[in-house]
């Protein structure tokens, strides 16, 4: 679902929230009206996504 633009989309308006994802096996779900948050802002980071590309979970 999160790698489809049509679907992701379609559960986004649905359930209105904003899907972030670091790799297949992180993802995190943020309403939208808080996507000022330091929380999003965190979890999207370009550190962020740097620091969740371990070894074991590079290639999912």
């Amino acid at each position: 679902m999160i790698g489809g633009d049509a679907i992701r989309g379609a559960v986004e308006s649905h359930f209105n929230v904003k899907l972030a994802f670091q790799n297949c096996h992180k993802l995190a779900a943020f309403r939208r009206d808080r996507l000022d948050s330091e929380a999003y802002r965190e979890f999207v980071s370009i550190r962020s996504q740097i620091l969740n590309q371990t070894p074991e979970m590079r290639d999912c």
